[in-house]
């Protein structure tokens, strides 16, 4: 665990720069494979700047409707909170992020672009759809810097002791599971595998494709939902919100079973492309 390193003038947190590294290191990849996909290099960097508004509006709002509930149980002390620390008060509404509002604004984002620029949305999204779990493995690396999104008390192979961290007291209290760093791992299988498949596909001319437009998305979702919800059984972080036994993260996954299926199954024109 290292949430943050000192620079002598300020304390950097850690999470941050491990997204943007997993974020410029996609950018690189995905302006270099632009053309091969049909995609003009100038929006194929436009197009994710604004994604990345759309994903820090949509990460921040699910996080905030998951500190609803406690807010509204709380309101006289939120109230008196604003009033005497506001800064502390929008910290505790909207200081985390939520993977799957981040990655639906990150999409409404792009799409939105898309239809400003009158740009073929599926030829954008088929292009960035195997670096969204490239991305994401390198913020749930840096989410074990942080310590967040912490696993539950374990204490077999590779179980991990995190050392005192103030923001979380009951993180070093046992060995855990690196939930999150398992999460990283499996993400960048599955972006190889969604790599594989794209690069394989526009090798092909277009009448021998058989991926067509917004299924690799759709792969990705039916992976992503597998394994977030197991992983959620996981974790034993209590910030990320519930209902019943069931996290906030797993009722988002059940909800995008049926987009999932929609994806894999619509017949879409093929992923578009130039043969190399």
């Amino acid at each position: 665990m290292l949430p943050s390193i000192n620079l002598g003038f300020t304390e950097l947190s850690l999470y941050g720069p491990m997204f943007l590294i997993g974020y410029v290191l996609a950018s690189l990849m995905v302006r270099r494979l632009s053309t091969r996909c049909g995609v003009g290099k100038t929006d194929a960097v436009a197009a994710p700047i604004w994604g990345a508004v759309g994903l820090i509006i949509g990460a921040k709002l699910v996080y905030f409707i998951t500190r609803l509930p406690s807010i509204i149980e709380n309101s006289d002390k939120f109230k008196e909170l604003i009033k005497t620390d506001l800064v502390s008060a929008l910290d505790y509404a909207f200081g985390g992020m939520v993977f799957y509002g981040g990655l639906i604004g990150f999409i409404l984002g792009v799409t939105v672009y898309c239809k400003h620029f009158r740009i073929d949305v599926f030829s954008v999204i088929d292009l960035y759809t195997p670096f969204l779990p490239f991305v994401h493995a390198f913020g749930r690396i840096g989410c074990f810097l942080a310590g967040c999104c912490y696993g539950i008390e374990y204490h077999g192979a590779c179980a991990v002791q995190f050392p005192y961290n103030e923001a979380n007291p009951e993180l070093s209290t046992v060995p855990r599971l690196p939930v999150q760093l398992i999460e990283a791992f499996l993400n960048f299988i599955c972006f190889a595998v969604l790599l594989y498949l794209l690069l394989k596909n526009i090798k092909f001319k277009s009448e021998e494709r058989k991926i067509r437009q917004g299924q690799l998305l759709g792969f990705y979702l039916a992976y992503y939902i597998v394994v977030r919800t197991v992983l959620e059984f996981f974790r034993d972080d209590t910030v990320r919100g519930s209902i019943g036994f069931l996290s906030t993260s797993q009722i988002i996954s059940i909800l995008l079973i049926p987009v999932a299926i929609y994806l894999i199954l619509s017949k879409r024109k093929p992923i578009t492309g130039t043969v190399k």
